[in-house]
């Protein structure tokens, strides 16, 4: 009788693994596609994040992204794109529900000059500040190399830096708050010789919204930051170089 009972149970094991095998194996893959609100447009290139932990990488040429394996109901989706604001929005999948499930995505609208302080920062200066070693520098070949990705990705895997999340689901730079409190430090940001935070009424920039594409150099400086912002930056500096 013990031997049938462990035959038994040893059967009943093997069943359920095979069946959640089988049920992993049979989830649909979901289809996306993301157009350019009120266009046909693709988006392409885009990086796609479902529910803040499944990388499904990125929108191919019609811009679509395939997403296997996906369980059904509600989800959220996140996409960052070049030249479109931060998308963030929910979808649903299951049976009965069509393929590919369209998205549009709202394209980045051009804006004035920027306001800011002068400083006497030159980005003639670059390769000086870099010997002195006082911070994470990125040249044209690293940014070109990274291509595609928002700043705030760059920086936060390849340099370490700490992302704060703003009101809306912003980026931005920040030192990590001190113990016991909960509101981040902001480092002063330089972009193309002008600080443009702090700055009057300023907020710091997105970085979703700044490109690796649009950049010649990137100096990240977290403590030691140059000379000309020690008057404006207690929490770090990002001095950011235009390519064009």
């Amino acid at each position: 009788m013990k031997i049938a009972h462990a035959l038994y149970l040893a059967s009943a094991v093997a069943s359920t693994l095979l069946a959640s095998r089988g049920s992993a194996q049979d989830a649909p893959t979901v289809v996306l596609r993301f157009r350019k609100a009120g266009d046909t447009v693709a988006v392409r290139n885009a990086q796609i994040t479902i529910d803040h932990t499944i990388e499904a990488g990125t929108t191919d040429s019609a811009g679509i992204v395939r997403v296997p394996n996906l369980e059904d109901g509600g989800h959220i989706v996140e996409a960052v794109a070049h030249g479109y604001q931060a998308f963030f929005d929910s979808f649903k999948s299951g049976p009965g529900i069509p393929m590919p499930i369209d998205l549009e995505i709202l394209p980045v609208v051009a804006t004035a000059k920027p306001q800011g302080q002068p400083t006497e920062l030159r980005v003639a200066g670059f390769d000086q500040r870099r010997a002195l070693g006082r911070g994470k520098f990125f040249t044209l070949a690293q940014l070109t190399a990274a291509s595609g990705r928002p700043l705030a990705n760059l920086l936060k895997v390849d340099a370490g830096a700490h992302i704060a999340t703003g009101p809306h689901a912003e980026s931005y730079l920040a030192s990590r708050a001190p113990s016991g409190t909960s509101t981040p430090c902001y480092a002063a940001v330089v972009r193309d010789g002008l600080r443009i935070y702090p700055f009057e009424k300023a907020s710091p920039p997105d970085l979703d919204k700044i490109f690796t594409d649009d950049l010649a150099s990137v100096e990240l400086y977290a403590a030691a930051v140059p000379a000309e912002l020690r008057d404006a930056s207690t929490c770090g500096a990002l001095v950011l170089w235009s390519r064009h």
